[in-house]
């Protein structure tokens, strides 16, 4: 995992750094920090709302040049705990954005987010570069940043927020004419999950926000990230089940009865656990190419799909209302350490919405 520093000692660093910034001069002014220095725009986000700047606008410079953004966050009823940072860029969907550092070594939470520290829990005011990748040099970069309460979720902006559910802080980044060319789809291709194991200790669950496997022992800092799990039935063989809706597969006392599904093994209340609505489809995989190609996917009724077959397709509507398709590639019968399902996904790249 990548190491990040704890806000209270971004800001020490931030204060003491020096650093370098390249930008069009048409666009962006200069603003002065709490530190004395400049930034080239400020986010502001408060309880009151009064002053606040919630977006920031930014004309790039050349490509992998930093853009230095003051970002201030006051709260007078709550504590702010955390701070999610998202990166979007060329419009290919949301990420984890974690802010490097050089030379120093400190922990992060485990599912990305930034702890804050005591000393800035109710208010914090600091200067920060946000890189521009060197893989753009048309359209835009987005950065989105909220604060929370206790553990929140990158998908979803409203989880914890301190503040009211739409209280995000807006970073846009524009290079040349600002026009994005992404698809607006992301692929997942082989993707492996095998069956559960009793220990935990088996890849079995995947979140599509960004494709990665998780393994069912990694405890309640993941599993409100994953969307759906793997397991092989007696009967209906192999399946895939929303983390929701995961079949109760795991004796956790020891007494011969299966007595827990994802929550009693992970520690995650069922309440903060993803649904994942998927069914069979009849749609052709491999000629959908765009995120439009997926919008006239209709909400499936269920959360498991069982008996499944290389070459079948499957259709889904994600806990935030992403649509996809899901293609079985490969399958190794059984549930013992041997068995897994592969497989390639395709998934309407997420932005920052707010659930119904």
């Amino acid at each position: 995992m990548n190491t990040m520093l704890k806000l209270k000692s971004i800001v020490t660093l931030l204060i003491i750094a020096t650093f370098t910034f390249s930008c069009s001069s048409d666009d962006n002014q200069d603003i002065m920090t709490p530190d004395g220095g400049t930034s080239d725009a400020e986010l502001i986000v408060t309880e009151s709302g009064i002053g606040d700047k919630r977006a920031a606008n930014v004309t790039g410079g050349a490509m992998g040049e930093n853009v230095k953004i003051r970002i201030k966050f006051e709260s007078q009823s709550k504590s702010m705990r955390r701070l999610y940072i998202t990166q979007n860029t060329g419009g290919s969907g949301e990420v984890p954005y974690q802010i490097s550092t050089t030379g120093v070594t400190v922990d992060d939470k485990k599912d990305g987010s930034l702890d804050l520290s005591s000393d800035n829990k109710n208010a914090f005011d600091f200067t920060i570069d946000f890189p521009a990748p060197n893989s753009i040099d048309n359209g835009t970069i987005v950065y989105n940043i909220w604060a929370t309460s206790g553990r929140g979720d990158f998908r979803d902006e409203t989880k914890r927020n301190v503040f009211e559910d739409n209280a995000v802080g807006s970073i846009t980044v524009k290079f040349g004419t600002g026009t994005n060319s992404s698809s607006g789809i992301k692929v997942y291709e082989a993707t492996i999950l095998a069956a559960p194991l009793k220990d935990g200790s088996s890849n079995t669950f995947i979140s599509v926000f960004d494709g990665k496997i998780y393994k069912i022992n990694q405890g309640e800092e993941f599993a409100a990230l994953w969307d759906f799990g793997y397991y092989y039935g007696a009967t209906q063989k192999a399946s895939l089940a929303s983390t929701a809706n995961y079949p109760k597969l795991f004796d956790t006392n020891n007494d011969g009865t299966l007595d827990a599904g994802v929550a009693g093994i992970s520690g995650v209340a069922a309440e903060e656990l993803n649904n994942f609505y998927i069914t069979a489809s009849t749609r052709d995989f491999d000629t959908t190419t765009t995120a439009s190609d997926l919008d006239g996917i209709s909400i499936p009724t269920t959360e498991r799909v069982t008996d499944l077959a290389i070459g079948d397709v499957l259709e889904f509507v994600d806990n935030y209302g992403r649509k996809g398709l899901i293609k079985i590639k490969e399958l190794v019968s059984g549930n013992g350490s041997n068995g897994k399902i592969t497989f390639d996904v395709k998934v309407q790249a997420p932005t920052i919405t707010i659930k119904p």
